[in-house]
């Protein structure tokens, strides 16, 4: 932000002997504007990719060594992840109600009644996944981001290491 200070700076001083400075003034608070906001983006981007892959990869098929999950649960998670945290943020300067956060789980609930079986672990995963994006995509605090998807990731963690634990007792 500094350096686009600086450039900003520099042609104000240059373009201020010919009286055009709202001009320059406009489109250099206009770019900076859309690089903060591109940033932004593709750092929360960063951050949902490498939580849900956390999640999917790490977890999911960590504790789950069926050739199943590896083939379809893996890709569905990261595909829905991505594309929960880009409706999400994407959308999330749009006036929304409560009840468009509630249709969101309605349609995946009924999904999961008109495709063919799955566990309900598998669907439990899906979940996670989708409020882990949403979550991503709507904080502007990255610490309490951090925190969060840190406490989800442990959670997740603990409770298959103890279910696998008890499992093979």
């Amino acid at each position: 932000y500094n350096m686009g200070v600086l450039i900003r700076n520099s042609f104000i001083f240059f373009i201020n002997c010919t009286g055009k400075i709202e001009i320059v003034d406009e489109i250099f608070t206009n770019l900076l504007e859309y690089l903060s906001s591109s940033l932004e983006f593709l750092i929360s981007l960063g951050i949902n990719i490498f939580f849900v892959f956390i999640i999917s990869k790490i977890i999911y098929l960590g504790f789950n060594n069926s050739k199943k999950s590896l083939s379809e649960f893996f890709f569905t998670y990261n595909s829905a992840g991505l594309i929960t945290f880009l409706i999400c943020f994407l959308l999330r300067d749009v006036e929304l109600e409560l009840g468009l956060g509630l249709g969101l789980f309605a349609i995946f609930a009924i999904l999961r009644f008109r495709t063919e079986t799955i566990k309900v672990k598998e669907m439990t995963y899906f979940f996670v996944i989708i409020g882990v994006s949403a979550i991503n995509a709507l904080s502007n605090n990255y610490l309490s981001l951090f925190i969060a998807n840190a406490s989800i990731i442990i959670l997740l963690y603990l409770l298959e290491y103890f279910i696998s634990r008890s499992s093979s007792d």
